[in-house]
Order: C-alpha cells, then structure tokens, then sequence
C-alpha cells in the first residue's frame, strides 16, 4: 500500500506538545541492570548512547522494538481540543487511534508493529481515545517525480502544486516500485 501523509509543522492535532513518561528511565534501567559489558560497550558505554539507538528504531528500519525500548506513556503539557487519528511524537514516533490501526492492520496485516500507548493529560488522566505506537516496518520509495505534477524545492523535498485532494490526485505513485529506504528521511511530497 502506498501512503500520502503531509507532516505537520506545528503543535496541534498532529503534533501534540508533550513527552514521554518513563521511557528514558527505563532505557537507562535496562542498560544499568541487564545489558552485559559487551553490549553496553556495542552501545558506546552509555544509556543516552543507546536511547538514541533505540530511537532510530522509531523511523528507521533497524527490526521490531523490544518490550523494554516502547513507551508506554506519553504525558500532554496541555489539554488539546482533538487529536488526529494519526500523530507525531518526540523522536518522530508515530501514534495513531484504533480505528486508523485497524485500516492499516486490514490492508497490510502483519506488517507494522503496533503496541499500545496511553496517552495522559497533566494531571495524569488519560486521553478519552485509545492510541497505539506504530513503527512502519517497510519503506518503498514510489513516488515518481517525472510523472507527477510537482515541483521540486531542494534536495529530496517535492511540493505538490496546491493543498486539495485534486492537487495530490495528480501525484504519481507507483505500487511496484521496490527500493527500499532506511530512513523517513527520504523523498518528500508536501503542499506549498
């Protein structure tokens, strides 16, 4: 399946202002207490070290996350109005609501790693909608920019040449292109 998400570029409804809630503690608690010295040293001798390498994990193809590196909570500085069924985290994790799991799981069963995660409000209560950690468990790179009506800003950033549907209904994407990315920080389609 290919997927169309133009990213946010503020706090809001995809973005929500907030952190995780023992995550970072947890990740050094594992390190401390349970990696052997070999592994430790894999991971430059120190917890900070290997959270980043755990956070690549949440964009790059780098295998499934194991039950110690998920976050299992992610605490919001503010109350927001809603939430996307889709959003953006700290450290680019995506999260997205129950409804928006089950497309996915329909149309690509198997494929995505998906965990429960609770989001909380301030003071602790939890958001009214249940939201899962996603990691994408496969990239293809299938936009094509030669056949699509777009323009091209820098680098690997493409812009479609207005923000409606009509505008990216004449992006072409290809569903058997298979070359693989490592990285979300790959090609880009966005709207002006």
């Amino acid at each position: 399946m290919v997927w169309g998400v133009v990213q946010p570029g503020s706090f809001g409804d995809f973005f929500p202002n907030g952190d995780y809630v023992g995550w970072e503690e947890g990740i050094q608690r594992y390190f401390l207490e349970e990696m052997s010295a070999e592994q430790r040293a894999a991971a430059g001798d120190t917890h900070i070290r290997y959270m980043y390498e755990v956070s690549r994990k949440f964009t790059e193809d780098m295998g499934p996350l194991e039950p110690h590196e998920r976050p299992s909570e992610f605490r919001l500085m503010e109350r927001p109005k809603s939430l996307a069924s889709l959003i953006l985290l700290n450290d680019r994790l995506l999260a997205v609501d129950a409804t928006l799991k089950e497309i996915i799981e329909t149309l690509e069963p198997g494929v995505h790693q998906f965990w429960p995660l609770r989001i909380t409000l301030r003071n602790g209560n939890e958001y009214p909608v249940a939201y899962y950690g996603m990691i994408i468990r496969r990239f293809i790179d299938s936009f094509v920019p030669e056949q699509s009506d777009a323009h091209q800003a820098t680098g690997v950033i493409f812009y479609a040449n207005g923000p409606t549907k009509k505008h990216y209904g004449n992006l072409t994407v290809l569903k058997n292109v298979a070359r693989r990315s490592s990285s979300l920080a790959r090609t880009q389609v966005a709207h002006p």
